[in-house]
Protein backbone atom coordinates (compact mmCIF):
# COMPACT_ATOMS: atom_id res chain seq x y z
CA UNK A 1 0.00 0.00 0.00
CA UNK A 2 2.85 2.54 0.56
CA UNK A 3 4.41 2.42 -2.71
CA UNK A 4 1.01 2.97 -4.31
CA UNK A 5 0.62 6.14 -2.20
CA UNK A 6 4.22 7.26 -3.25
CA UNK A 7 3.52 7.06 -6.68
CA UNK A 8 0.82 8.57 -6.71
CA UNK A 9 2.21 11.56 -4.75
CA UNK A 10 5.02 11.84 -7.02
CA UNK A 11 2.65 11.85 -10.20
CA UNK A 12 0.99 14.84 -8.49
CA UNK A 13 4.04 16.83 -7.96
CA UNK A 14 5.16 16.21 -11.56
CA UNK A 15 2.02 16.84 -13.07
CA UNK A 16 1.69 20.22 -11.03
CA UNK A 17 5.43 21.41 -11.66
CA UNK A 18 4.74 20.82 -15.56
CA UNK A 19 1.43 22.53 -15.37
CA UNK A 20 3.46 25.80 -14.14
CA UNK A 21 5.71 25.01 -16.84
CA UNK A 22 3.29 25.36 -19.40
CA UNK A 23 1.54 28.13 -18.18
CA UNK A 24 4.89 30.50 -18.17
CA UNK A 25 5.07 29.36 -21.77
CA UNK A 26 5.00 32.14 -24.46
CA UNK A 27 2.42 30.98 -25.84
CA UNK A 28 0.52 30.09 -22.59
CA UNK A 29 -2.80 28.10 -22.12
CA UNK A 30 -6.28 29.24 -23.11
CA UNK A 31 -7.16 27.66 -19.75
CA UNK A 32 -4.88 30.20 -17.90
CA UNK A 33 -5.67 32.94 -19.97
CA UNK A 34 -9.67 32.33 -19.35
CA UNK A 35 -9.36 32.51 -15.96
CA UNK A 36 -7.47 35.18 -16.04
CA UNK A 37 -9.67 37.66 -17.49
CA UNK A 38 -12.93 36.06 -16.99
CA UNK A 39 -13.93 37.81 -14.09
CA UNK A 40 -12.74 41.62 -14.89
CA UNK A 41 -13.38 41.02 -18.34
CA UNK A 42 -17.39 40.62 -17.70
CA UNK A 43 -16.96 43.33 -14.73
CA UNK A 44 -15.73 45.95 -17.36
CA UNK A 45 -17.99 45.06 -20.18
CA UNK A 46 -21.14 46.82 -18.33
CA UNK A 47 -18.63 50.22 -17.76
CA UNK A 48 -18.28 51.18 -21.41
CA UNK A 49 -20.90 49.39 -23.68
CA UNK A 50 -19.59 52.13 -26.55
CA UNK A 51 -15.69 51.36 -26.34
CA UNK A 52 -15.11 47.75 -27.78
CA UNK A 53 -12.16 46.17 -26.24
CA UNK A 54 -10.74 45.04 -29.45
CA UNK A 55 -9.66 48.50 -30.38
CA UNK A 56 -8.19 49.26 -27.40
CA UNK A 57 -5.58 46.11 -27.29
CA UNK A 58 -3.75 47.43 -30.43
CA UNK A 59 -1.40 49.18 -28.31
CA UNK A 60 0.80 45.14 -26.96
CA UNK A 61 2.63 45.02 -24.48
CA UNK A 62 6.56 44.38 -23.76
CA UNK A 63 5.58 41.07 -21.90
CA UNK A 64 3.15 39.60 -25.13
CA UNK A 65 2.43 41.68 -28.03
CA UNK A 66 -0.04 39.00 -29.35
CA UNK A 67 -1.81 39.35 -25.82
CA UNK A 68 -4.55 41.63 -26.16
CA UNK A 69 -4.56 41.97 -21.95
CA UNK A 70 -7.81 42.77 -19.76
CA UNK A 71 -8.75 46.29 -20.67
CA UNK A 72 -11.11 47.88 -17.94
CA UNK A 73 -12.51 51.72 -17.79
CA UNK A 74 -12.24 53.79 -13.97
CA UNK A 75 -12.48 56.96 -13.56
CA UNK A 76 -10.17 59.75 -13.66
CA UNK A 77 -9.07 60.91 -10.40
CA UNK A 78 -8.58 64.58 -11.47
CA UNK A 79 -8.48 66.17 -14.75
CA UNK A 80 -6.42 69.04 -15.51
CA UNK A 81 -6.93 71.58 -18.47
CA UNK A 82 -3.87 73.00 -20.38
CA UNK A 83 -2.72 76.56 -21.32
CA UNK A 84 -4.11 75.38 -24.59
CA UNK A 85 -7.70 75.05 -23.80
CA UNK A 86 -7.61 71.73 -25.15
CA UNK A 87 -5.91 69.25 -23.90
CA UNK A 88 -7.21 67.24 -20.48
CA UNK A 89 -4.85 65.52 -18.06
CA UNK A 90 -4.22 63.00 -15.23
CA UNK A 91 -2.16 62.10 -12.73
CA UNK A 92 -2.16 58.05 -13.88
CA UNK A 93 -0.23 54.92 -11.86
CA UNK A 94 0.84 51.70 -13.50
CA UNK A 95 2.83 48.69 -12.58
CA UNK A 96 4.69 45.78 -13.96
CA UNK A 97 1.83 43.59 -16.05
CA UNK A 98 0.20 47.02 -16.94
CA UNK A 99 0.67 49.36 -19.84
CA UNK A 100 0.49 53.07 -19.15
CA UNK A 101 -3.05 54.36 -18.97
CA UNK A 102 -5.25 56.28 -21.56
CA UNK A 103 -7.40 59.35 -20.85
CA UNK A 104 -10.08 58.60 -23.57
CA UNK A 105 -13.00 60.99 -24.38
CA UNK A 106 -15.95 58.85 -24.67
CA UNK A 107 -17.96 61.62 -26.59
CA UNK A 108 -18.17 65.26 -26.68
CA UNK A 109 -20.79 68.08 -27.47
CA UNK A 110 -21.72 71.52 -27.10
CA UNK A 111 -22.03 71.31 -23.52
CA UNK A 112 -20.05 68.50 -22.35
CA UNK A 113 -16.71 65.97 -22.59
CA UNK A 114 -17.15 62.57 -21.01
CA UNK A 115 -13.94 60.83 -20.04
CA UNK A 116 -12.47 57.59 -19.11
CA UNK A 117 -9.66 56.16 -17.97
CA UNK A 118 -8.15 53.25 -20.10
CA UNK A 119 -6.15 50.76 -18.20
CA UNK A 120 -5.13 47.20 -19.45
CA UNK A 121 -3.48 44.67 -17.44
CA UNK A 122 -1.77 41.76 -19.12
CA UNK A 123 -1.42 39.73 -15.75
CA UNK A 124 -2.13 35.82 -16.54
CA UNK A 125 -2.45 33.06 -13.56
CA UNK A 126 0.77 31.32 -12.49
CA UNK A 127 2.70 35.19 -14.55
CA UNK A 128 4.72 36.61 -12.24
CA UNK A 129 4.53 40.67 -12.87
CA UNK A 130 7.82 43.28 -12.17
CA UNK A 131 7.48 44.36 -8.92
CA UNK A 132 8.21 48.49 -10.02
CA UNK A 133 5.59 51.26 -10.09
CA UNK A 134 5.28 54.12 -12.18
CA UNK A 135 4.35 57.51 -12.59
CA UNK A 136 3.18 59.63 -15.74
CA UNK A 137 0.32 61.67 -16.94
CA UNK A 138 -2.16 60.78 -19.46
CA UNK A 139 -3.53 63.44 -21.31
CA UNK A 140 -6.19 63.46 -24.37
CA UNK A 141 -6.62 66.46 -26.93
CA UNK A 142 -10.46 67.88 -27.67
CA UNK A 143 -11.70 68.30 -31.19
CA UNK A 144 -12.58 72.24 -29.75
CA UNK A 145 -11.30 73.83 -26.63
CA UNK A 146 -13.45 73.06 -23.14
CA UNK A 147 -14.60 76.77 -22.86
CA UNK A 148 -17.63 76.36 -21.01
CA UNK A 149 -18.06 73.09 -21.19
CA UNK A 150 -18.58 70.49 -18.42
CA UNK A 151 -16.55 67.35 -18.11
CA UNK A 152 -17.93 64.34 -16.67
CA UNK A 153 -16.92 61.17 -15.56
CA UNK A 154 -18.04 58.08 -18.24
CA UNK A 155 -18.13 55.29 -15.71
CA UNK A 156 -20.00 57.50 -12.71
CA UNK A 157 -21.90 59.66 -14.26
CA UNK A 158 -20.55 62.29 -12.13
CA UNK A 159 -19.55 66.18 -13.46
CA UNK A 160 -16.13 66.31 -12.45
CA UNK A 161 -13.96 69.70 -11.17
CA UNK A 162 -11.47 71.17 -13.79
CA UNK A 163 -8.67 72.51 -12.77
Amino acid sequence: MKPLVKTVATTAVVLTALAGCASRSSGGSSASNAGAGGDTASSSTPSSPASPSTSASSSGSASNPSDPGTVKYVSPQGVVLEKDGATLATEVNWGGCNDQPQLVVTSQDASKVVVELKTVSHYRVGMMCPDNMRNGEATVKLAAPLASRQVFDGVKNVALSVS
